[in-house]
């Protein structure tokens, strides 16, 4: 070869023109170079390297890339990745680095080679590019499920980083917040690449505990909201009535509490529509499988009292239509409240149903049903207002199902979540 024969315009254009954007491929264009390039000269495409000569592609072991023609002597990455004497051609497109070609020293490379076959290079980078996405943004949705579906954090993100990346996870140590520069970068001779780190931060986003904790604290407020609502409301009922036999003094004394009271309302109301879920993402759900896990973390972080024992006898259910992580919590929750009502101890137990509408779950308690009527205040009514069953409660809204609470026959309390099956047409 020559370098007059390098610097031929006509026929790398004309024997690069026979591909089409939709089809090219990398051995397509390896057997285009392997006219005017050593058998040595490797073509690198993002972050593939491939032989022009044919054989297995090899991962690129360096990033970002030179953006000029380097000597692999002055890249030590490369030189030894390679195990040849050669220099560095970069691949520019739109303006950026897409690949390039390692060759040998004494080859010349014609740019108008380069020129013509950078276009062909950033075509198959962007279509692998765009196919990557894709796989990392379904790996990110198993992710959120599985962590919401109670998986312990550093487990979950041991096996996703091993498995994905090859990556030794190192949980942070003495309260230091989990980032991407705290990953023991082991087994591995090369850096991550930017969609590589760019997935690694969103692994680290949807599993930290704050994403779940501020969820939680919407439902929270929705739902003690709902429920604020509905106690201010007989407040003002109730003083509407005693102002018909009231006298002197006591009228403007029961138009203040009921002014006060329709303040209060109408700010529920508001804080309710503030915190409440525009749009629940709902997907085809095991609530059985979710109800074991909610088990497991609610026995493992808040069931600490020796005297009470859950049972869970959960069959499995047919699928639900709902959101794991919303579920999960409200299950949590509920075990909590349940527990919270028999503080001397007791049995709780978890069981599961269905029937053509919806599939449940329910715990059953030997603590005093809550007292519906408000007119009273009792431990009762207490039990019925608090923080877990407002989450509860709001979960089961959200899904557009119900959390019923009724009295067990043989003594004690039954809480139902219900959620609507997902039937055939809705999958």
């Amino acid at each position: 070869m020559t370098q007059d024969h390098h610097s031929s315009v006509t026929e790398p254009y004309i024997a690069l023109s026979q591909f089409s954007p939709l089809t090219v491929t990398e051995r397509g264009l390896c057997g285009v170079l392997a006219q005017w390039l050593p058998p040595t000269t490797w073509l690198i495409i993002g972050s593939v390297a491939w032989p022009v000569a044919g054989g297995a592609a090899r991962l690129a072991p360096n990033w970002p890339f030179p953006a000029s023609r380097t000597a692999l002597a002055e890249a030590p990455l490369l030189r030894e990745w390679m195990g040849m004497d050669g220099c560095w051609e970069p691949l520019t497109a739109r303006g950026s680095v897409c690949g390039g070609l390692i060759v040998p020293d004494t080859t010349p490379v014609a740019p108008a080679l380069l020129d013509q076959l950078a276009p062909w290079v950033d075509v198959i980078h962007t279509r692998r590019y765009a196919a990557r996405q894709v796989i990392w943004q379904s790996m990110l949705l198993q992710i959120k499920a599985r962590y919401a579906a109670g998986e312990e954090r550093s487990a979950l993100l041991a096996e996703v980083f091993k498995n994905c990346l090859g990556l030794a996870f190192q949980p942070a140590i003495d309260g230091q917040a989990l980032t991407r520069d705290a990953l023991s970068i082991t087994g591995r001779s090369r850096p991550l690449w930017p969609d590589e780190a760019a997935f690694v931060e969103l692994v680290l986003a949807v599993t930290h505990p704050a994403i779940k904790q501020a969820r939680v604290l919407g439902l929270a407020a929705a739902g003690i909201a709902h429920d604020i609502n509905n106690l201010l409301t007989v407040i003002v009922g109730r003083a509407q009535l005693l102002e018909l036999d009231a006298v002197g003094e006591q009228v403007t004394d029961l138009q203040m509490i009921e002014s006060a009271a329709e303040i209060g309302a109408a700010s529920a109301r508001q804080l309710q529509r503030f915190a409440q879920l525009e749009q629940l993402p709902a997907q085809p759900v095991d609530l059985a499988a979710i109800a074991r896990a909610a088990v497991i973390i609610a026995e493992r972080d808040f069931i600490r009292n020796n005297n009470i024992v859950l049972i869970a006898e959960i069959a499995e259910l047919p699928l639900a239509a709902g959101e794991a992580s919303l579920l999960h919590t409200a299950l949590v929750n509920l075990i909590v409240a349940a527990a919270q009502a028999v503080p001397h101890g007791g049995v709780i137990r978890i069981n599961s149903g269905a029937d053509e509408r919806y599939v449940w779950i329910e715990i059953t308690d030997p603590g005093l049903p809550p007292n519906t009527d408000l007119q009273t205040v009792s431990a009762q009514t207490q039990r019925a207002h608090t923080i877990e069953l407002a989450i509860a409660r709001q979960t089961a809204r959200v899904h557009h199902g119900h959390l019923r609470i009724i009295a067990d026959p043989a003594g004690g309390t039954v809480t139902q979540l219900l959620i609507p099956r997902l039937h055939e047409r809705d999958g």
